[in-house]
């Protein structure tokens, strides 16, 4: 049996992409094509993460757009409720999420819920948040509910469709699919059905819905392969996520059943649908029928998907009716989201390149609304019957502001958004649609700016912790015969007319003035320009038993906070230096997004700790700074032991760490201690290191091997 604790970590996030590929047959009628402009209402998510950003879910309930962000592969949380007030159109963050991201608004029994993907929290509950009149609630209550993928109501109960788990022995489990029921609205949870599990797979009920009286179950399993397990020919449809570690699919995981169907008192696998392997089924109730996206494939990988359909991957959308099964023949690559209302379902597809908003009253007549091509990989849709809302991957949310009908789609290549948020930490990420951000006030340090045409040819921006930005003249949503104006930060700083030119250079003095100059720069030639933040002497790589470069962060670590020492996984060490130029991307490629933490320790226990860490895996290791010891080698890991050290028993260590270590410190360390966090990033610190000191030369050894 294996462990299969990575497994567990990782989430469902898929079930937001209902992946489709186009349907062989009679092609649907589309009634009309329609162009929409867009103009954002802002980037709520700024703050957070850059992995957090993306805007997984937009939910209208009683005149707030609540909106769905964070990533629970990466683990962006505990993530904050947020909705956008529709009447008085100011963003409000209402709670706090103890999940690594929120990724589905559900209204069940009229109560508008969040199923936790992903607890914060150790794994003995998972979590379901409630909105009641006093505010959100959170229930943890769902017993071993890794993740909390779905809700519904049926015969007067709850039930949850999880990621659920057994523990079989020490650090070993059992993974499978569960689902439980709760008779008093989540306070309370009974596990009444569990699917098959085996000592390879993760199995897990993705959904469940209610139609005609009966529940119905969709389970889904993967299984962890090595490269070398899986056949060549489908190697090029792999994710790199996970260095071969590959999640793959298992086709038909029931065997020829492919839906669990609950009568109330019965359950029964039933063969619904009758096709060979069937990865997962993602369902949605429209009009009085059950229709289903269909995934098939072999060794289809689990976190492909993220970034659209693998070419060894297919689907069927098929419509169910209660008795009898079918096509519905509807033509697209991709579809990203579903809103399903009273009288119409909104598709959000992704169509000859094109990402349009399908509109249909009976699945068989459709509207397009087409989006312009610059957005950033729309994700998520919501409309109050009137305007649409579009959460964008880089979390933009935009709101149709007009609606045009059209007959040629390709009007649509050079269409903008009149008015978009940005936020950058590096030059490589600076351009956003029609503007750039090219300089900082305080380097490594996010910047913000917005930008927004106006009537009247004016272009006006605000700013964040920003030196320089280019605008590249959207030339459809201005008029080029008649002067433009530039106000930044509400004030203006040029008016004239561009005579040709299609950039606009905006440069911050050390003041408070702005100049602008006419330059011939565009979106699509826009080139970054690399910031030298110091010089390394000597390469500093990960290899051996005491790496340069791991040994570096420590050093800086131990550094920033005055501490006496320093231990930090090796595992979050991401890349080399290489002798030369060092630039502010290499220091946040260097490390992953963490923040330094600082325990006290005596210098006896600081020994044994580094004892328990050399009896482990190589990757579970520990870079140190403060101190340096000698082990000795045996072949088996486990019986490693220090013979030498500069460890004072006597003394009292300050030791400096990462978050990720102190959420693991057991695992890493063998114990636990308090610890405290510091007003300090892994990055900051780096970024203050060069700036005072610049040259990185020789890195002292610590660790010692001897055989």
């Amino acid at each position: 049996m294996q462990n299969k604790n990575l497994y567990f970590l990782l989430i469902p996030f898929l079930f937001s992409l209902f992946s489709i590929n186009n349907l062989k047959g009679e092609e649907e009628h589309v009634e009309s094509v329609y162009m929409l402009k867009l103009s954002s209402i802002g980037f709520p998510t700024s703050e957070k993460e850059k992995e957090a950003w993306g805007i997984n879910d937009l939910k209208i309930f009683k005149n707030r757009l609540y909106i769905g962000y964070g990533d629970a592969v990466v683990n962006t949380g505990p993530t904050d409720i947020i909705f956008f007030n529709l009447k008085n159109k100011q963003f409000v963050n209402e709670f706090i999420v103890d999940d690594e991201a929120i990724y589905k608004y559900q209204v069940i029994d009229g109560n508008l819920v969040i199923p936790g993907p992903d607890a914060t929290e150790d794994w003995e509950f998972g979590n379901v948040y409630i909105l009641t009149e006093g505010g959100w609630i959170k229930k943890r209550t769902v017993t071993h509910g890794v993740h909390v993928n779905h809700l519904a109501s049926f015969d007067n109960k709850w039930y949850v469709a999880t990621g659920n788990y057994f523990e079989f022995g020490e650090d070993e489990m059992f993974a499978f699919g569960g689902i439980l029921s709760s008779e008093d609205k989540g306070s309370t949870w009974k596990l009444v059905y569990a699917s098959p599990t085996d000592d390879r797979s993760v199995f897990r009920i993705g959904s469940l819905i209610t139609y005609k009286g009966k529940m119905y179950i969709f389970p889904y399993a993967f299984r962890g392969m090595k490269k070398e397990e899986i056949p060549e020919e489908y190697h090029s449809y792999l994710s790199d996520r996970y260095q071969d570690n590959y999640l793959i699919f298992s086709e038909d995981p029931l065997g020829p059943s492919d839906v669990i169907v609950f009568d109330g008192k019965t359950w029964k696998y039933d063969n619904l649908i009758k096709a060979h392997n069937v990865c997962m089924i993602s369902p949605f109730v429209f009009q009085d029928k059950l229709i289903m996206s269909l995934l098939t494939g072999k060794y289809v990988d689990y976190l492909s998907l993220k970034n659209g359909l693998p070419g060894n991957a297919s689907s069927l959308l098929l419509v169910f009716d209660g008795e009898r099964i079918g096509k519905l023949f509807f033509q697209y690559s991709l579809i990203r989201d579903i809103v399903v209302g009273k009288d119409k379902v909104l598709l959000l597809i992704l169509k000859d390149d094109n990402y349009i908003i399908a509109e249909t009253k009976n699945l068989k007549k459709w509207k397009y609304y087409m989006l312009p091509k610059s957005i950033k990989t729309p994700l998520s849709i919501e409309s109050d019957g009137s305007v649409f809302y579009i959460g964008a991957d880089d979390g933009n949310i935009f709101k149709s502001i007009e609606v045009k009908k059209i007959a040629d789609p390709s009007v649509l290549s050079n269409e903008y958004p009149l008015r978009f948020f940005g936020a950058v930490e590096l030059p490589r990420d600076g351009k956003w649609y029609w503007a750039a951000i090219t300089g900082w006030e305080r380097w490594g340090k996010l910047a913000k700016f917005s930008c927004e045409i106006k009537k009247g040819n004016v272009i006006a921006i605000e700013t964040e912790n920003v030196s320089s930005l280019s605008i590249f003249i959207p030339f459809d949503e201005i008029d080029k015969e008649k002067p433009v104006e530039i106000k930044i930060n509400k004030e203006k700083f040029f008016k004239d007319m561009l005579n040709g030119c299609t950039e606009l250079i905006c440069t911050k003095s050390e003041g408070l003035n702005w100049s602008v100059e006419k330059g011939a720069g565009s979106a699509e030639t826009f080139s970054y320009t690399k910031k030298t933040v110091g010089k390394a002497e000597v390469d500093l790589t990960e290899k051996g038993d005491d790496p340069a470069i791991g040994s570096f962060v420590a050093d800086v670590l131990k550094w920033v906070v005055s501490a006496d020492a320093a231990i930090i996984p090796r595992s979050g060490v991401r890349k080399d230096l290489k002798k030369g130029d060092i630039f502010l991307e290499d220091i946040f490629d260097l490390y992953y997004p963490d923040s330094i933490y600082t325990f006290r320790v005596k210098g006896a226990d600081l020994y044994k700790m580094m004892n328990f860490n050399i009896t482990l895996k190589e990757n579970r290791r520990c870079h140190i700074s403060g101190f340096d010891f000698t082990f000795k080698a045996e072949e088996e890991a486990e019986r490693n032991s220090i013979v030498a050290s500069s460890i004072d028993p006597a003394k009292d260590y300050l030791i400096a760490t990462t978050g990720y270590l102190v959420r693991r410190m057991d695992k890493f360390l063998g114990d636990e201690v308090n610890c405290k966090k510091r007003e300090i990033t892994v990055y900051g610190a780096l970024i203050q290191w060069f700036k005072q000191f610049e040259i990185v030369s020789e890195i002292e050894p610590r660790i010692i091997r001897i055989e």
